[in-house]
């Protein structure tokens, strides 16, 4: 019973949570404290983990993220660190820079943030919880190493 209502719990939280769409980021650029702020009430109800000045300054310095102007972040820096932060869960940081280059060649920013976010928000409200059998615990987790090593795949491919 304890188990069910943690799942049940759990599912009611996810549910609640969302991305959001790139017209709603702030329009105007922002100091890191004021990014860090804004990624991670996003960021920590679905990771548990906070973004860093450290991290941002790295991602900077690998060139996954633009370096900021006059040390403020635009809305597309905001945009891909929140992709960023995300994807490095279940991705090395090489495969999202290559990941990130490939979708800037296929649409422009805003286009590209909107899917994964339309993406990622629908799949949030379709996650079932209660009542999952260890075969299913399993069947999800052999899925989700399958799915991340075709993904990296098909990034070192380019498709």
């Amino acid at each position: 019973m304890a188990v069910e209502k943690s799942e049940e719990k759990l599912q009611q939280k996810l549910s609640k949570i969302s991305l959001p769409k790139y017209q709603d980021l702030p329009n105007l650029d922002l100091y890191m404290d004021q990014v860090i702020d804004e990624i991670n009430q996003y960021l920590i109800p679905i990771t548990k983990t906070a973004i860093t000045k450290s991290m941002i300054n790295s991602y900077v310095k690998k060139g996954i993220v633009d370096r900021p102007t006059k040390k403020r972040y635009s809305r597309v820096q905001l945009a891909k660190l929140l992709v960023v932060s995300i994807l490095k869960l279940i991705l090395s940081l090489d495969a999202i820079t290559q990941a990130l280059r490939i979708a800037m060649k296929l649409d422009s920013v805003d286009n590209a943030y909107d899917q994964f976010v339309t993406l990622f928000n629908t799949e949030l409200k379709q996650i079932d919880i209660p009542n999952l059998s260890a075969k299913q615990y399993q069947s999800m987790a052999i899925k989700s190493l399958l799915y991340k090593l075709l993904v990296e795949d098909l990034i070192t491919r380019n498709i």
